[in-house]
Order: C-alpha cells, then sequence, then structure tokens
C-alpha cells in the first residue's frame, strides 16, 4: 500500500513466474517493523472503514461464522471484524508478522477467536488439514501477487458451499481525456502515489484493478453475484493517496 512502508499485510504470489513474489514479499515483510504503522491513525481508521464495510455485506454470526483472511500480516483487519466471528484463521508467509498478530491479538482480548498459521496456500488438498469457511477476505494484498487470477481460483477452493471471497484494494485510477492529452499519454501516466510502487520487487500489480478485473478474476473462478463499490480514500502524510474497493463474490451451493 505504501511505496515504503506497506503498512501491515504481508502477500502471497504464485510460483513458476520470472520474478519471485513469493520470496520477495516474505523478506520485505520479514525485515520490516509494522509496529508504528499498525497503531498509526490513518491505518486504524482505514481497518475500522474495511470491517465496517465487510459487516455490512457479509452476515458475520459470532456463534458460527468461520472466516479465513488471507495474506492477513498482522492482523490489524483481521481484528476490525475478528469480535463478529466464532473463529478467523490468518494464513501469511512471514512469521514476523504472525507474531505480532499473535500479541494482537492478545492484547485485544481476541486470542480465543484469532489463529494463524504461516504457509504459502499451493491449492493442495491437505492445506489447512482439508477445512472450508463461511468467508474469506484478502485485504490490499491483491497487488502483490503475480496472478491475482491464480490466487482467486486458489481461494474459492477454501470456500464453503454459499461462501463468499471479499476483496479490498487498489482502484486502478480512472484515465482523465481532455483535448490536451490522448488516450495513450493518460492511460501511461498513473497517479504519482501509484507510479511508486513500481519499481518495488514485492508489489506485481502496480496500477490497480478495473471492475472488469475483478469481475472476471470472480466469475473465472466460479463465483457468482460478484458486486464492486468504491470503498474509501486513503491519504498517509502525502507518500501515497489511493482510492480502495471492495469486491465480494459468492461460491455457488452444491445443488446450483
Amino acid at each position: 500500500m505504501s511505496p515504503s512502508e506497506h503498512h501491515h499485510h504481508i502477500h502471497h504470489a504464485t510460483q513458476g513466474q520470472a520474478h519471485d513474489y513469493v520470496q520477495a514479499n516474505r523478506d520485505f515483510f520479514n525485515s520490516s517493523d509494522s509496529a508504528e504503522l499498525d497503531e498509526h491513525p490513518v491505518f486504524v481508521e482505514f481497518a475500522n472503514t474495511v470491517g465496517k464495510s465487510l459487516r455490512e455485506v457479509y452476515p458475520f454470526d459470532p456463534s458460527s461464522t468461520t472466516a479465513l483472511d488471507f495474506a492477513c500480516g498482522s492482523g490489524l483487519s483481521t481484528r476490525s471484524y475478528a469480535p463478529y466471528v466464532k473463529s478467523v484463521l490468518g494464513v501469511d508467509i512471514s512469521q514476523k508478522m504472525l507474531d505480532r498478530y499473535i500479541k494482537q491479538a492478545h492484547d485485544n482480548g481476541l486470542a480465543d477467536k484469532m489463529s494463524c498459521v504461516c504457509t504459502e496456500l499451493k491449492s493442495e488438498v491437505s492445506e489447512l488439514d482439508g477445512v472450508k469457511f463461511d468467508v474469506i477476505t484478502c485485504v490490499m494484498a491483491y497487488h502483490h501477487f503475480s496472478s491475482a487470477k491464480e490466487i482467486t481460483s486458489m481461494l474459492v477452493r477454501f470456500l464453503k458451499p454459499d461462501g463468499m471471497l471479499l476483496v479490498v484494494d487498489i482502484e486502478a485510477p480512472t484515465p482523465t481525456l481532455s483535448s490536451s492529452s490522448s488516450t495513450s499519454e493518460s492511460h501511461a501516466r498513473p497517479p504519482t502515489a501509484i507510479r511508486g510502487l513500481e519499481n518495488l520487487d514485492y508489489v506485481a500489480h502496480q496500477h490497480g484493478f478495473r471492475v472488469e478485473e475483478m469481475k472476471e478474476f470472480f466469475e473465472g473462478a466460479g463465483l457468482v453475484s460478484f458486486d464492486m463499490k468504491h470503498l474509501t480514500h486513503v491519504n498517509f502524510e502525502g507518500r501515497f493517496d489511493v482510492d480502495a474497493f471492495l469486491a465480494k463474490g459468492v461460491k455457488p451451493s452444491k445443488e446450483s
């Protein structure tokens, strides 16, 4: 999210690419310190906004809902909805971030609901002991993946029938066309903040996602009832300035 301190999320990517984003993400976040950023008012407010929006879209039930937070990082977003689930499993590739996830779960009285595992999911049947979830969240991580399409298909395999996938990430900038700028120029010149992500080797997708892209990812993975809406605008001390979206899709029931 931030060009220099991408606040609290650790991110996964698929293997077999020219650049190993999995290792680049692991190295970056294992060497970074999220403690200060976890407590920064901008990120706390963002997490609260995310949590509220997720609860508006999915009917969380503290007596029954099981959740998976993929690329959970230190769990700032996880904690935003943890009180409203029966249990949530955070999955990440950085043990350093998960150490903070565990500490924050205890400090916030959520240790009975929040657990985590350090692993890179690869769509294998034995992963996570074969457990399926009612809802899967992934917050501000999609632009780190070398293939968001493959990640979406992988996550859907961990959903129960009628389960929901919820993704929060950066909106692709909308080109502003005028008589003085051609279409090619406006597409080639994204906002400065998003341009700032281009040279980071742990960020795979620099310019955010369009509605059509996310719809293709979700429906290609077999999800239905796709919807995507603007979530909020985030500005962090002038270092980055982005719009975030919330996308959702539902896994069809077995009877469908």
